[in-house]
């Protein structure tokens, strides 16, 4: 019989610190009861560098990356990278730190551009993350990212007998879909974590590490001053974008109080505001603004953001939830249409902690790119509605956790203890990389979370010395609190006491959390994948308890892995130059 939930961490020695603006600390060390400043704090971060942005394409070196130091003459580097045009970087370029250190961390450059009347989806392939060698990179450090958008999309592209791109597929957004039943505390976050033996790769374990912001009622929620920036232009027409718009501006209206404030803002060729700041009582003024959206014209995403945040700035209210949410199928083609020139444009009101909420809305085209960009940049969380049931999902089950953040700027970082771990690999957030040192730096950006959200994020790792009684990790958390500018940060160590002898005496959690990634790395044909079918993934689902196997979560994903069998047959990738009968589990081969 499988337990229920992971073993929530303890923290004995209570560390919890405040960390000025600004100033770096040592990693993971303890600290007195109550927070205070660390400036007092020893030592400093490594500045070691985690290249996180990894494409396991068909020409690989290395997949354990042990040194950041380069050795090759700029001829091989030349070789490497004539071999394989659309990799963003060979393992090999990693491993030896010929690898812009700009293009590491998920920097973007040359987007395409979507055109009116182009049936193209525009995603951005972020490579997957390389087997790290902890004795040289102990240090994993990542954003939060509490979006399920690609999980959504995926869905949406199966349900219509359609493969997705593998470039669509994101797989911590995969995993954080799920529902896992995670411990409280009443700190901002708990964390939770269990290890179990890895079925999908030979010799490792799978480490599950769940983190959950506190619980806010829905009838504790802070008062929300909203601004609804709607995408009225040609696009909109088709697909029944527009009426899927219109339905979930009204459902996220219906469930609002008296004690809210909605404005709205529409854009095509050009931003105008239709509706200026209206109290949610008088639903039936907003209902019938709403309706008066016609598409037309071309999209200038950039106006009407930069005209929404104007307005939100001017209704602003300390106290309050003071958001943007602008819905679009991310087709701009007016005005800036790169990401980071249009947050440029918004800088300073991301600062004044407005937040921003990217709503997609659409089946055909559609710029996922666009609208994850600026919802990871922009203070903010990406959405994806493509029926009825997903606007319930988002606007009625979750509104509290879409509208109140409880932390912003928040980061992870897990430090491998190299007695008891010597190899790992982050499963997904390849677009959420840190550098070592970003952790406790202010001034880089980190994800937001909303009140009752979880994040949860998967290693493979390569256990050693299991009898020891040694900590696997520490793993720290670093947030400021919604309207302020401090950084604090928590942190516990993972016992080996967490360590489960089999899947049998695992939880349900990573049970569901290990079947859901290895879907998500077979759709993106990540290199471990091809070691394993669609029918070891039903199995694990199907060996789940009664209960939770007939849940709809669980129901859903086994429809949808059965769908993928019967769709994919794409070949192997890598079985030209890498034969499975040649396969080494603890690394790709070298090829010369």
């Amino acid at each position: 019989m499988l337990n229920t939930s992971l073993l929530a961490l303890k923290n004995p020695k209570n560390k919890i610190r405040i960390v000025a603006l600004g100033v770096f600390i040592a990693a993971l060390a303890g600290c007195a009861s109550q927070p205070k400043p660390v400036t007092d704090a020893p030592g400093g971060y490594p500045q070691t560098q985690q290249p996180n942005n990894y494409p396991e394409g068909e020409v690989l070196e290395e997949v354990v990356v042990t040194s950041s130091k380069s050795s090759r003459s700029s001829r091989s580097k030349r070789k490497n990278r004539a071999v394989s045009k659309e990799a963003q970087a060979s393992a090999a370029e990693y491993a030896y730190g010929n690898v812009d250190e700009s293009q590491q961390y998920a920097e973007e450059s040359d987007v395409p551009i979507l055109r009116e009347g182009s049936a193209q989806k525009i995603f951005r392939d972020y490579g997957v993350n390389p087997t790290m060698s902890t004795r040289n990179q102990p240090y994993s450090t990542f954003a939060m990212d509490v979006d399920t958008v690609s999980y959504q999309i995926t869905k949406a592209s199966l349900e219509s007998n359609s493969l997705p791109k593998k470039s669509s597929v994101r797989v911590e957004e995969f995993i954080n879909n799920f529902s896992y039943n995670y411990g409280s505390s009443d700190d901002v976050f708990s964390i939770s974590a269990e290890v179990a033996p890895s079925p999908y790769r030979p010799g490792f374990h799978l480490l599950h590490v769940g983190v959950k912001a506190k619980y806010v009622a829905d009838q504790q929620r802070l008062p929300a001053n909203l601004v609804l920036v709607a995408d009225v232009s040609g696009s909109m027409q088709s697909d029944l974008k527009m009426g899927l718009q219109k339905q979930a501006l009204t459902t996220l209206v219906s469930q609002l109080s008296a004690r809210d404030s909605v404005a709205i803002v529409t854009y095509s060729d050009q931003a105008k505001v239709l509706l200026e700041p209206t109290t949610a009582n008088n639903k039936s003024k907003i209902y019938a603004a709403i309706q008066q959206m016609h598409a037309g014209g071309g999209t200038n995403v950039e106006q009407g953001l930069q005209s929404g945040y104007a307005l939100a700035d001017a209704i602003a209210y300390p106290g309050h939830v003071n958001r943007v949410v602008l819905t679009s199928d991310g087709l701009a083609n007016i005005g800036n249409v790169d990401p980071k020139d249009i947050l440029e444009k918004i800088k300073k009101y991301r600062e004044r902690n407005i937040f921003l909420t990217t709503v997609g809305v659409g089946k055909s085209m559609y710029n996922d790119y666009l609208l994850e960009q600026l919802a990871n940049k922009g203070n903010g969380n990406y959405l994806y509605l493509a029926n009825q049931s997903d606007i319930e999902r988002v606007f009625v089950d979750g509104l509290t956790t879409q509208l109140q953040v409880v932390a912003k700027d928040a980061k992870v970082q897990v430090k491998f203890n190299p007695e008891k771990v010597s190899l790992y690999r982050q499963i997904g957030y390849e677009n959420r990389g840190l550098k070592t040192q970003d952790f406790l730096d202010a001034s880089k950006d980190g994800g937001e979370v909303g009140a009752n959200q979880q994040v949860t994020v998967l290693y493979e790792v390569k256990l050693t010395n299991l009898n020891d009684g040694a900590d696997i990790a520490n793993v720290a958390l670093s947030y400021k609190k919604p309207q302020g500018s401090s950084v604090f940060s928590l942190d516990k160590a993972i016992p080996s006491s967490v360590i489960r002898s089999g899947n049998q005496a695992a939880s349900s959690d990573t049970v569901i959390s290990m079947a859901v990634a290895a879907f998500a790395e077979k759709l993106r044909q990540s290199y471990w994948s091809r070691t394993y079918d669609y029918n070891q993934i039903q199995a694990q689902l199907v060996a789940l308890p009664e209960p939770l196997r007939r849940s709809s979560e669980v129901v859903e994903l086994q429809n949808l892995v059965a769908i993928a069998a019967r769709l994919d047959s794409r070949r192997d990738p890598y079985s030209r130059k890498l034969p499975l009968s040649r396969i080494d589990y603890d690394r790709v081969p070298l090829l010369r």
